[in-house]
């Protein structure tokens, strides 16, 4: 999802965007959903939350932000 996407989501759910990053974002979206904050953590690409939004590229990315 691109980050205009992102930002469109995060204003719906009355959120302040920012000059966050992309995944600081997204956590703050789960968060305030009452969901987990774990976008882009999981470093083995194995995520249990399959109804998750942001699941098609929060395991492609979780190598890159977590090293």
């Amino acid at each position: 999802m691109k980050m205009p996407q992102v930002r469109q989501i995060a204003k719906v759910r009355g959120l302040t965007v920012g000059r966050l990053k992309k995944f600081e974002l997204i956590r703050e979206i789960q968060s305030r959903e009452g969901n987990v904050a774990c976008y882009a953590t999981d470093v083995n690409g194995i995520c249990k939350q399959t109804s998750c939004l942001w699941i098609d590229d929060c395991a492609s990315i979780a190598k890159n932000i977590t090293k």
